[in-house]
């Protein structure tokens, strides 16, 4: 059996997850979500203290701790890779991390097409991946990029989805899109530990790095 604490930070959509994997089969134990307005620095420590309280574990039952790393909000990836790595480093338990657009598509579901998870970059441009349609965990096709929302059809028929998706929705019926738009999945966080659960570990630290795919505003050239 092996227990995973999940957290996202990496929209304003935040949010931590308990998942518990016995034989195999990952099972969501507890979740909350939270639209934050102000900073997810002031939130997330209290929602992952809320979540293990709700399911009466203990940080020491944890055997890992996941963060979602991007791309997404500069600050908030930080947000949750950094509280995950304190939290990691006191319990003495490995750190995951897993892309927010595979997360994404793991809580979107299976679909009838492939699925392509956007999330919106601004200057008029969207983050994005596209996945297989049925596979757990994700099977990655493409990506992840940033760029105009048209690139999403870039490979053919496919369904989109995610804030990116809402946002730009006429510049990609512009471009032709004539797809439904998918909700924007919610369950984020516990669709990073159910990927995070299907890794073979070692007891040391996975993919544990920001995934920008933009560099931040003050890394770029000057013009």
């Amino acid at each position: 059996m092996m227990r995973l604490l999940a957290i996202d930070t990496s929209t304003w959509w935040g949010g931590a997850a308990l998942v518990e994997t016995a034989a195999g089969d990952p099972r969501v134990v507890a979740e909350i979500g939270l639209r934050v307005e102000d900073s997810h620095a002031a939130h997330a420590l209290a929602i992952v203290e809320a979540l293990l309280a709700a399911a009466g574990w203990d940080k020491t039952s944890l055997d890992a701790y996941v963060a979602v790393r991007g791309p997404g909000s500069f600050t908030g990836i930080r947000v949750a890779m950094g509280l995950a790595r304190g939290l990691g480093l006191a319990a003495q338990r490995p750190c995951i991390g897993i892309g927010t657009l595979d997360a994404m598509a793991e809580a979107f579901g299976p679909a009838c097409t492939e699925r392509v998870p956007l999330l919106d970059a601004g200057r008029g441009e969207v983050y994005g991946a596209r996945f297989d349609a049925v596979s757990t965990p994700p099977r990655v096709l493409s990506g992840p990029w940033v760029a105009t929302p048209d690139a999403a059809l870039t490979g053919g028929e496919g369904i989109v989805f995610g804030t990116g998706a809402e946002r730009h929705r006429d510049a990609l019926l512009s471009a032709g899109y004539r797809g439904v738009i998918g909700r924007s999945p919610t369950s984020v966080a516990a669709g990073a530990a159910r990927i995070a659960s299907t890794l073979p570990g070692d007891g040391s630290d996975r993919d544990f790095t920001p995934l920008y795919v933009r560099p931040p505003d003050a890394e770029l050239p000057r013009r």
